[in-house]
């Protein structure tokens, strides 16, 4: 622990000697280096796997949606249940290290990346809900969203350097393995900053899987996780299929270009999500998702009429609020309505029956229309720009916007009814 004081005081000195502006401090510091390595498998996990797993890419990529909520409901519940945290956090990073520097080693063996692929989001899911549950209850719902932006500065950061690495100019990096290999070594950086993570939970309150699966039973949660279910059906697209549309449309490079504009806003949103959410109430954070995830994937629909590559890429930035404004809605939904003491299993339950479950839901739907080429055959009898491996992307896009634009009139009008009930 000494060394890492050292390790830590020495990157201070270089910093403000610098003046670097970044908070090199506990929490921030701590998202900061971990969004660093998850971004870098995000935006390298799509081009990897389907360029060199077309074939196979809907079972690895069902493996990794079935794991990542196996892992957010073993972080949550083990938290719960044992009430630590550093050292499961701790832990959790000397594994994911290795694990991601292997899933993207094997590019001739599509089980040992599958293998690699679920063990890798089990161990990103179960480290993402410690940091979450240490952060709020060290620093206070409030400033989460705040400290959360540290993180999607990380992911910026690494983005803006593997475009960098893998642009036609420079050509450094020259493909989607080395990307996500190199992202893996990011979470080195978070071990001097340990030491200021929480070592337990602050809630003394016994634990009682019980009180959990009785909460979930309300109708509420029903409400809630089912249409919680139907977008993580759509939004799955962002993380799977997204990036191999940009590359094989305008290159590698342009896939972490696009990330990079996708992420843009969300550090400045999520300085002003407690603000929207005191003003207007977390479903307004609802609507604002939504609303951007319509937009975005209206416009994609559109991006194979000839639109130029830089203006496509730009449909990317309202990814950061469709994102950000259905994370941090169901943040502040879930502390509003489950105990602190549960939080952790509540929201690991939601992960598997909600996010998991609708995302292989969506997984599966997208692998059939690419495998049967119907956006091509469809879209292109409409217009002959669609008779392309870029139409069956498209006719994707087009049922995301419809699925998004749903929603947001169910949420609207659940919105409208809750205003009503308390303000009129």
């Amino acid at each position: 622990m000494v060394l890492f004081l050292k390790v830590r005081n020495f990157l201070l000195n270089i910093f403000e000697r610098k003046k670097i502006i970044i908070l090199l401090n506990d929490s921030h510091s701590i998202l900061f280096f971990y969004f660093i390595g998850l971004g870098s498998n995000l935006s390298s996990l799509s081009p990897y796997i389907l360029t060199y797993f077309p074939n196979e890419a809907e079972i690895i990529f069902l493996s990794i949606q079935f794991t990542m909520p196996l892992g957010s409901f073993f972080g949550g519940w083990i938290s719960d249940y044992t009430k630590q945290l550093r050292w499961l956090l701790f832990l959790g990073l000397v594994l994911v290290i290795p694990c991601q520097f292997f899933l993207f080693s094997f590019p001739e063996d599509w089980r040992l990346t599958c293998l690699f692929g679920g063990l890798h989001r089990f161990l990103l899911s179960s480290n993402y809900q410690w940091l979450v549950i240490g952060v709020i209850e060290q620093k206070g719902e409030a400033s989460f969203s705040k400290i959360r932006a540290s993180g999607t500065l990380g992911f910026l950061f690494v983005q803006l350097l593997l475009f960098i690495l893998t642009h036609p100019f420079i050509s450094l990096l020259e493909n989607s393995s080395q990307t996500g290999k190199l992202g893996a070594f990011a979470y080195l950086a978070i071990f001097p900053f340990l030491h200021f993570f929480p070592l337990q939970r602050h809630s003394s309150e016994k634990y009682e899987w019980s009180q959990a699966v009785a909460l979930i039973k309300q109708k509420k949660f029903i409400i809630f996780f089912g249409l919680s279910f139907v977008f993580y059906s759509a939004y799955q697209v962002t993380d799977n299929y997204m990036g191999r549309y940009l590359q094989i449309s305008y290159g590698l490079d342009s896939v972490f270009l696009g990330w990079m504009l996708a992420v843009i806003l969300e550090a400045p949103f999520l300085v002003f999500v407690p603000k929207l959410n005191h003003k207007f109430g977390y479903s307004f954070l609802f609507l604002l998702s939504l609303a951007a995830g319509s937009l975005r994937f209206l416009l994609f629909f559109l991006s194979p009429l000839g639109l130029p590559k830089h203006l496509v890429l730009l449909f990317q930035i309202p990814h950061a609020i469709l994102f950000a404004g259905y994370y941090m809605g169901g943040i502040y939904w879930f502390r509003k309505h489950s105990p602190s003491h549960v939080y952790g299993s509540i929201y690991g339950i939601f992960s598997i029956f909600s996010i998991s479950f609708g995302g292989m839901l969506g997984n599966i739907f997208c692998s059939l229309l690419l495998k049967d080429k119907l956006g091509s055959s469809i879209l292109g009898e409409l217009c002959s720009n669609y008779k392309s491996l870029q139409g069956d992307f498209a006719l994707i896009f087009l049922i995301c916007a419809i699925n998004f634009f749903i929603l947001f009139i169910i949420f609207f009008n659940l919105h409208w009814q809750e205003y009503k009930k308390y303000h009129l």
